[in-house]
């Protein structure tokens, strides 16, 4: 394989065409801190969260603040993947949801979901030592 040998999976060889496989990281880091305070104040809480991530940060009782900045730092590691910044769409359009298991996932509208349109996303999020962090990883075939 073109791994084996050394070569870069990106693009694929099939035989028949070749497959490009476009992929794109965002990654952001977000003070638990920084964000305790900012929690403090209900505008930002309309601003940066859709309804269900706020009922979902304020059922963690003592780590909402971890919680809220996970989540806010996925915003921002959506944004850096899809190449917008924050000023492609409103910080709620890329609401955060977990699964049965846990595991996170977007929930995409309005702009967010124009800008998504086509590509397959990964979310992985922490917090650890006073730091919550998010990674995004998005992928298509182009």
């Amino acid at each position: 394989s073109a791994a084996a040998r050394g070569g870069s999976l990106l693009p694929a060889e099939t035989g028949r065409r070749r497959d490009k496989m476009r992929l794109q990281n965002g990654i952001d880091l977000v003070e638990i801190g920084r964000m305790e305070k900012c929690l403090q104040r209900e505008s930002f809480w309309e601003k940066c969260f859709s309804a269900r991530e706020q009922a979902y940060i304020k059922a963690q009782g003592n780590n909402a603040a971890q919680t809220a900045a996970a989540l806010y730092a996925a915003k921002e590691a959506f944004a850096k993947a899809m190449g917008t910044g924050l000023r492609g769409f409103a910080l709620p359009e890329a609401a955060v949801e977990h699964d049965d298991l846990g595991r996170p996932y977007f929930v995409l509208s309005g702009r967010a979901g124009q800008l998504a349109a086509g590509w397959r996303l990964a979310l992985s999020l922490s917090h650890e030592g006073g730091l919550a962090i998010a990674m995004v990883t998005a992928w298509r075939e182009d």
